[in-house]
């Protein structure tokens, strides 16, 4: 029966470990986000320009590959901000798809897109690894490192105070209520 036990325990612990292993394994993490965009009305010309930016990055520590972005329609005028090899193609639905071999970890690629004709719709940015995320962002102003670390000091020095006296605190109770 106890060799059984030991059987069984082995079993679950070499399961928990495959599961963490397999969890906190290295693997690509796609995330992007859309800066901004503006609207230019050249009102001499009769002519509407629209600005809009894309930015992709890999927080993982794999690299993310085939990436794909897909727009609804050819966008009129795109480049990317970093030399980064791609390749385009329009599928027979109409879909507008930007091909990017590879993004390594930690790397990010930012394209630029201008229109006059139609707005960019994007539809979809995958790899094959899986789907982007999309997340939510904006501009916030840098704090000096100087700064964070002072109240990360002011704070740790806190929190020692507010230890110190609950401990002295349950001290006194229990030295009053006549436990210690």
């Amino acid at each position: 029966m106890s060799q059984l036990i030991g059987y069984i325990g082995t079993i679950i612990v070499g399961v928990i470990v495959g599961l963490l292993v397999e969890r906190f394994k290295a693997k690509p993490k796609l995330l992007y986000w859309l800066p901004g965009s503006f609207h230019f009305n050249l009102k001499n010309h009769n002519l509407e320009l629209r600005t809009d930016s894309l930015t992709i990055q890999n927080t993982g520590s794999k690299p993310a590959t085939d990436i794909e972005i897909i727009y609804q329609e050819k966008l009129d005028h795109f480049q990317f901000s970093t030399a980064i090899a791609f390749s385009e193609k329009t599928l027979s639905s109409g879909e507008y798809v930007i091909q990017i071999p590879s993004l390594g970890g930690k790397e990010f690629v930012n394209i630029q897109m201008m229109s006059h004709v139609k707005v960019p719709v994007l539809l979809n940015v995958r790899s094959a690894e899986g789907r982007a995320h999309q997340i939510q962002v904006h501009l916030q102003r840098l704090i000096p490192k100087w700064v964070i670390y002072g109240v990360a000091l002011v704070t740790f020095i806190g929190l020692g105070f507010i230890t110190y006296w609950f401990f002295n605190a349950i001290i006194f109770l229990s030295k009053t209520i006549g436990v210690i």
